[in-house]
């Protein structure tokens, strides 16, 4: 694993500093790696349409394809694949392009050539979300992905917190397309965070491009992004103690959590009860795990305080 991380780093200091291509997959249904330069060889992984690669070898080995009626001209390239345990493989280079695609992917996230965190604009940060003016619109619900506990594949919550919001395709402020009605809470993941701060703006610029059920939307609410797992050992259940990360003046998600809710599972991950935001505030930039797990709930008065 030690070595696996050390060879990862290498090639992104050689990518850096030596101009290692870069290239972006264009075949709609992707390209399969290969053990060896050779449609013979083993298929070893998959990369998707859109995903970046890095090439580390040139094999002059040529190869002509034929695709929807066209012959498609290129070589064989050693590539890495940083998406599949770093391993190392050969594709065919004719669907491969060294221009940037408007989006991209890297294993589950998704980068944008013309939004990142660095064109964003000084500002403050507010939490108000536009999507309300949208609610008079006969849109379908969203169906949330709640029932069973993913981590690994959805590790964020998305909280309406006893509201209706909208989520929507785009993020063009000039000309939103809303989708569908979220009412309830739902497990989420994040792949892109759009800035649009403008100076002194104190409406919220943020906007998130996020995942439910295999399904991509955007919405300019604040994700539930601070999680901690603990196992009920006697009940044979766990909880999770779900915090949404505040942000500062300017910055966006780089504060202590707040706005905490809890979710009770059996071992499997299925969940058996979920609370509502809790009235507790943590109020501690530098709080650790335990200041957070040093709580006592009291169910006569729903409320929660520190043991």
């Amino acid at each position: 694993m030690k070595n696996n991380i050390l060879t990862i780093m290498f090639l992104l200091f050689t990518m850096s500093i030596f101009g290692q291509d870069r290239m972006y997959v264009t075949a709609k249904s992707g390209l399969i790696v290969r053990d060896k330069p050779s449609l013979e060889s083993n298929k070893i992984f998959h990369l998707p349409n859109n995903t970046m690669t890095l090439i580390l070898k040139k094999t002059g080995i040529s190869l002509v394809v034929t695709d929807e009626g066209k012959e498609i001209k290129g070589e064989w390239l050693k590539i890495h694949g940083f998406d599949n345990g770093g391993n190392i493989g050969y594709v065919f280079g004719g669907f491969l392009t060294t221009e940037k695609p408007e989006i991209w992917y890297s294993g589950k996230k998704a980068y944008y050539k013309t939004y990142s965190y660095y064109n964003q604009q000084e500002g403050t940060f507010e939490s108000s979300s536009i999507s309300e003016k949208y609610l008079n619109k006969n849109l379908p619900a969203i169906q949330p992905n709640i029932d069973t506990l993913n981590p690994k594949k959805f590790p964020y919550f998305f909280n309406p917190q006893n509201r209706e919001i909208v989520l929507f395709k785009n993020h063009k402020l000039n000309n939103l397309k809303p989708v569908g009605i979220l009412k309830s809470l739902t497990q989420v993941r994040i792949d892109s965070t759009f800035y649009k701060l403008k100076y002194k703006d104190l409406t919220n610029c943020v906007w998130n491009r996020i995942n439910i059920n295999g399904k991509y939307y955007y919405t300019d609410l604040d994700i539930h992004d601070f999680s901690l797992s603990r196992e009920l050992i006697n009940l044979n259940q766990k909880v999770e103690i779900i915090g949404q990360y505040d942000g500062y003046d300017g910055v966006y998600h780089l504060a202590y959590p707040e706005y905490f809710f809890l979710i009770f599972t059996d071992n499997k991950n299925k969940v058996i009860h979920k609370t509502k935001v809790l009235e507790f505030y943590l109020n501690d930039e530098f709080a650790m795990d335990e200041d957070i797990l040093g709580l006592h709930w009291n169910g006569k008065t729903s409320k929660i305080k520190k043991l």
